[in-house]
């Protein structure tokens, strides 16, 4: 971490000469708080986009000014106190998380700053206000999508779902999939909720146990692949298990968990200690450092919601994940570091487009439509970003893009 931050460093160092036309972006990020190596992609993205735009013949040149944070309001409001003293500023970016991001939102707008929040999931973050703009696709819309993906593509029906009340992003997600899996018939057979950081989860085994029904007497189970299904323009695997004859009580085809990545990664944990194998289905909060190694481990099906995918086989994408490479040493491992890389670029083609000060910033924000993006094409609404949400399948540890939904 410590060779990342201070070549980043340099970098900045080399960014931060005279130019004609210079414009002056700050960036948050959570990189000291508890998702910090995540953090630390999206600004490592953010850091490219600003190689790629000062090193091309366009009028535009950026001094990135960088702000390294907890997910505390305290540290938060620091970050924004320090931008608004530096009156060449003409816009942030930055924040993964929906706490910081309403903390800072606010404290932006009243110091005439705008923001583009670069991956907290809050639809009603910009209705702080004309100068707040938001990037991520909203909880609220990730359930419904994972809602309809779960029960039209993959033809589940029964469902264990698990949520948490600790965060609202998760907690919005696992609301609204309720919502629309039920609405198109499916059953949610047991809903269990997190409520402390330190849980014991060994009731949730439990409860798993009690609802899966001991294997009936000469029956057997046969998998027939049907082929392929279609959603959003790509293409999923779709396998039908007959049954003969059916087991008396309903049987869980998969487990859905909507919980902080901390939750998350001690719930696959435990399965895996008690030999529970369902097919899961998660969140955004899956596309995190913290799960990655989890997810390579798990040894069934596993598919998740991610706000940008580096498996498409775009050009744009590929290009990305190499010149990430060159420039940290790595690839990415979350679709997070396009956020940052997208955020920064956005910034910039406002800038291009109207002029780089905070007023002409929000004009070019507000006219963008189909921006072509690492994270897909993007267009703003109403200071929100439609811009499409993508689910990752993993299997035996290996991970495809099984779709994506605009």
């Amino acid at each position: 971490m410590t060779k990342i931050l201070s070549a980043i460093s340099m970098f900045l160092l080399l960014c931060t000469s005279s130019f004609a036309d210079q414009l002056v972006l700050g960036t948050i990020f959570e990189t000291k708080g508890d998702i910090a190596p995540t953090a630390q992609e999206a600004m490592n993205g953010a850091v490219l986009a600003v190689k790629k735009i000062n090193a091309s013949s366009g009028k535009i040149k950026i001094d990135l000014k960088t702000e390294a944070i907890t997910s505390g309001p305290e540290d938060v409001l620091k970050a924004v106190d320090k931008f608004s003293v530096l009156k060449s500023i003409s816009a942030v970016s930055g924040i993964l998380s929906s706490d910081p991001a309403l903390s800072a939102a606010p404290a932006l707008q009243a110091n005439g700053l705008p923001f583009l929040c670069t991956g907290a999931e809050v639809a009603e973050l910009s209705s702080v206000g004309p100068k707040i703009f938001t990037l991520a696709v909203p909880g609220k819309r990730i359930g419904q999508i994972i809602a309809r993906y779960t029960g039209n593509t993959l033809q589940i029906g029964n469902i264990i779902l698990i949520s948490s009340d600790l965060s609202d992003t998760d907690a919005r997600q696992a609301e609204s999939f309720a919502k629309y899996f039920r609405q198109n018939n499916g059953n949610i057979m047991a809903e269990m909720r997190i409520t402390e950081n330190d849980a014991d989860l060994s009731f949730i085994v439990k409860k798993i146990n009690q609802l899966t029904p001991p294997p009936p007497e000469n029956n057997t189970v046969t998998n027939e692949e049907t082929g392929t299904g279609t959603a959003g323009g790509a293409e999923a695997d779709i396998i039908i298990q007959k049954r003969d004859p059916a087991p008396a009580q309903p049987e869980i085809e998969a487990i859905v968990i909507f919980t902080p990545p901390r939750i998350s990664l001690k719930l696959l944990e435990l399965f895996n200690e008690n030999s529970i194998t369902y097919q899961i289905i998660g969140g955004t909060s899956f596309d995190r450092i913290s799960m990655q190694q989890s997810i390579k481990n798990w040894p069934g099906i596993l598919f998740y919601a991610a706000q940008a995918s580096l498996q498409r086989e775009d050009q744009l994408v590929q290009e990305f994940v190499q010149d990430y490479k060159n420039l940290f040493g790595n690839k990415p491992s979350t679709g997070n570091a396009a956020l940052g890389f997208d955020s920064i670029m956005l910034l910039a083609e406002a800038a291009q487009k109207e002029g780089s000060q905070p007023a002409e910033i929000i004009k070019g924000l507000s006219g963008i439509d189909n921006f072509y993006g690492v994270s897909g094409k993007i267009s703003f609404q109403d200071r929100s970003a439609h811009k499409p949400l993508y689910i990752i399948k993993a299997h035996a540890g290996k991970t495809s893009l099984a779709t994506e939904f605009n």
